[in-house]
């Protein structure tokens, strides 16, 4: 057996590695500046918020727990074990579940699951993975030895690059409970270590940045620590640019082919991490100690920063709009009412289900509740419902939209329909948590203004109604701006990638000069491609709302210059 890797090609990987790192270097600290004035300036210009709902303080309880049995990670033996959901969707487990009940207990394991998926059918994926491999080292798939055959009630947590998690149920209902709950904590896991938003903001643009400076477009989504986000993104780079070739040099049967490509993968973690982690704790150290002396300065220039933008805005937009017409006529417009078909009926019917399942619940917690002398256990239930197999009443109605979205990628190649649609299941949870504390929190003022109603079934009654009523009408005007918000979520995350694709490289040359007309003092905070990514979302924002709110009069060019100041006015939380 000879490893591929020479010294030629590993000093290749070297190079490749230093440039990757080199260029997220650049990226993050200009996105740091930047995302520092963003923070000054949204601080400046606050807003209060269009809900209504009162919102939930962060709940701390575990989410689930249970037996599963886990295949070791070296050792192939199945151990029983007992799991833990933490709040944060971490997951710790333990020996059993006494273990995990005493005090100061250490768990066995833990599992940071950001950037994971779940493999419900654990033996139909270890094939399809199989075929991919075999498909990637140019082999025939009659070549590979057949995959592992795992128990049945099996599932597994896998990650292209980490360790993955094979996890056996004991009935196929328990299975079903733990699938769902997994894809939860791998949609929701947190991985970031830096929990600073304006460190936030940042990472994750100067990782966009870096992807497209490398000619990689598309809106990538990673998960997992800094350290480890930024390993995938090189490891990324040397699959397009080095792997294929190098597999390409091994021959002989597959298990020869797969010991050396093991040996390959592992030399490249190796280098990989010997590069990103000091860099990356170099450059953690710099930008936290470089912070306080820089805050003071940008707050002082707020007003100054914000004239300058808008002078190089307005310049800006006279020097590309004739560029970026032509392109959304053919890019974009097109396209947003299609798009729009797809995901309007499945929202509004989802959300009009998730106000059915709230007047459900209230009528069982009024026909429970005949006095409000303890309202503990009906308060329990309503707690449990927003994270409850109930609400898939509601959020199946989106899971519609996943084929008409997939069939999309003939012409928009970067629609990832899950991402979208677990974002909106997201959304519709924590409306519903917000809806459910709304209530709770509303029957205890009514209460506080009553002392004596609590003992009084018809003043009782009465207040459930009022508190029901009230609630009612805030969930409803939230969920009509979430339905609005979420639409245009959907609509951009689908153009943004395709566009931003044809318009940057097109309008480059245009802006470069641009970026002369900011003051001096002011380049650091101020950057020209920011401004026109900036330019670009409000433009595509604009014309989502315009598509929303039906057809216009006004010509096509109005309706850009008049849009082109806004940003997007909600999120999809992610």
């Amino acid at each position: 057996m000879s490893n591929p890797l020479d010294a030629q090609t590993k000093d290749e990987i070297a190079q490749l590695i230093k440039s990757v790192c080199g260029t997220f270097t650049i990226e993050y600290t200009k996105a740091y500046a930047l995302a520092l004035v963003h923070k000054i300036e949204e601080d400046a210009q606050a807003e209060p918020s269009p809900y209504q709902l009162k919102e939930r303080p962060e709940d701390t309880s575990d989410l689930k727990s249970g037996y599963l049995k886990k295949e070791g990670g070296i050792r192939k033996s199945w151990k029983k074990r007992w799991f833990v959901v933490r709040h944060d969707y971490n997951v710790d487990y333990y020996g059993s579940e006494a273990d995990s009940n005493k005090p100061k207990a250490k768990p066995k394991g833990s599992m940071c699951l950001s950037g994971y998926y779940v493999v419900s059918n654990v033996n139909e994926g270890l094939l399809a993975q199989c075929e991919k491999l075999a498909e990637k080292m140019g082999m025939n798939i009659s070549e590979l030895p057949k995959p592992k055959k795992y128990p049945e009630f099996t599932f597994e947590v896998h990650h292209y690059r980490r360790r993955c998690w094979f996890l056996t149920a004991q009935t196929e209902e328990e299975k079903r409970e733990w699938v769902r709950m997994f894809e939860t904590v791998c949609w929701r896991a947190y991985g970031f270590k830096n929990k600073d938003p304006v460190h936030i903001e940042a990472f994750n643009e100067a990782i966009r940045k870096t992807r497209w400076e490398l000619g990689r477009w598309g809106w990538w989504s990673y998960g997992g620590s800094e350290d480890q986000i930024l390993s995938d993104l090189i490891a990324t780079e040397l699959d397009y640019e080095i792997l294929g070739r190098i597999y390409g040099k091994i021959t002989g049967p597959w298990i020869i082919r797969n010991s050396i490509r093991n040996q390959i993968l592992k030399t490249l973690d190796t280098l990989i991490g010997a590069a990103v982690k000091p860099a990356w704790t170099a450059m953690d150290a710099a930008v936290k100690e470089l912070r306080p002396k820089i805050e003071p300065t940008i707050a002082q220039m707020v007003e100054p920063l914000a004239k300058a933008k808008k002078d190089v805005l307005d310049k800006m937009k006279d020097a590309v709009l004739g560029t970026l017409n032509p392109l959304l006529d053919e890019h974009v417009t097109p396209h947003l009412g299609k798009i729009l078909e797809v995901i309007k009926s499945p929202m509004v019917e989802a959300f009009e289900e998730s106000y059915k399942l709230f007047d459900t619940e209230i009528d069982d917690f009024a026909k429970n509740n005949q006095t409000l002398a303890d309202t503990a256990k009906g308060f329990q239930r309503l707690d449990y419902i927003p994270r409850s197999y109930y609400m898939w009443r509601a959020t199946d109605k989106l899971d519609v939209m996943y084929e008409p979205l997939w069939l999309l990628r003939t012409i928009f190649t970067d629609i990832y329909p899950w991402s979208m649609i677990w974002n909106a299941h997201t959304d519709m949870r924590k409306m519903m948590d917000n809806a459910m504390f709304t209530f709770e929190e509303r029957i205890k003022q009514y209460l506080s203004e009553n002392t004596s109603a609590s003992s009084n079934a018809e003043a009782s009654q009465a207040i459930i109604t009022r508190a029901r009523t009230e609630t009612m009408t805030e969930y409803k005007h939230d969920g009509e701006i979430r339905t609005l918000a979420l639409y245009v979520s959907i609509l951009k995350a689908i153009v943004m990638p395709p566009f931003n694709a044809v318009v940057v490289p097109a309008c480059k040359t245009v802006l470069q000069p641009l970026a002369d007309l900011i003051p001096e003092p002011m380049k650091q905070f101020l950057d020209i491609m920011k401004m026109f990514d900036d330019l670009v979302d409000g433009i595509i924002t604009g014309l989502c709302e315009t598509i929303l709110k039906g057809p216009s009069d006004s010509k096509e060019t109005k309706k850009i210059e008049s849009n082109s100041n806004n940003s997007p006015k909600e999120e999809v939380s992610s």
